[in-house]
C-alpha cells in the first residue's frame, strides 16, 4: 500500500510539472510522433523536465533535423542546429518564453528533450 501511495504522489508531481509547460511537451510529443519515434522515459530535476525517445534506425541525421524543423515551423528559434560539447546536434526553440532544447544522439538513435518545469 505504501508503494502505491508513493507511486501516486510521484505521478501527481510529474503531471503537475507537465501541466505547467504543456506547449513544450506538446511540441516534443509531436516531433516524436512525426519521426515515428518511441517514447522511452522522462525525468524531472530541480527546475527541468526531460524526455528521451528513440527514432527509427532508417533515418539519417538530415532527415531527423528536417522533421524537427518542419514540426516546429511556427516556433521561434534561439539558435539553429549546432554541435554541443558531446558532439551531438542540438537546437533550442522558444515557446511562450520558455526554452525547449532538442538534442539528437544520432549514434545511439535517440532524442533528448529538455525544458523548464515552470
Amino acid at each position: 500500500m505504501k508503494t502505491l501511495t508513493l507511486f501516486l504522489i510521484l505521478t501527481i508531481f510529474s503531471l503537475t510539472a507537465l501541466a505547467q509547460n504543456e506547449k513544450c511537451l506538446a511540441l516534443s510529443n509531436k516531433i516524436i510522433e512525426n519521426t515515428k519515434g518511441k517514447f522511452l522515459c522522462h525525468s524531472t530535476f530541480e527546475d527541468l523536465y526531460c524526455m528521451k525517445a528513440e527514432f527509427p534506425e532508417t533515418y539519417d541525421l538530415e532527415t531527423i533535423k528536417t522533421i524537427c524543423d518542419t514540426t516546429a515551423k511556427n516556433v521561434k528559434v534561439s539558435y539553429n542546429w549546432r554541435i554541443n560539447y558531446d558532439k551531438n546536434d542540438e537546437k533550442e526553440f522558444l515557446i511562450s518564453g520558455n526554452k525547449l532544447l532538442v538534442t539528437i544522439y544520432f549514434d545511439e538513435k535517440f532524442f533528448y528533450f529538455e525544458f523548464p518545469k515552470k
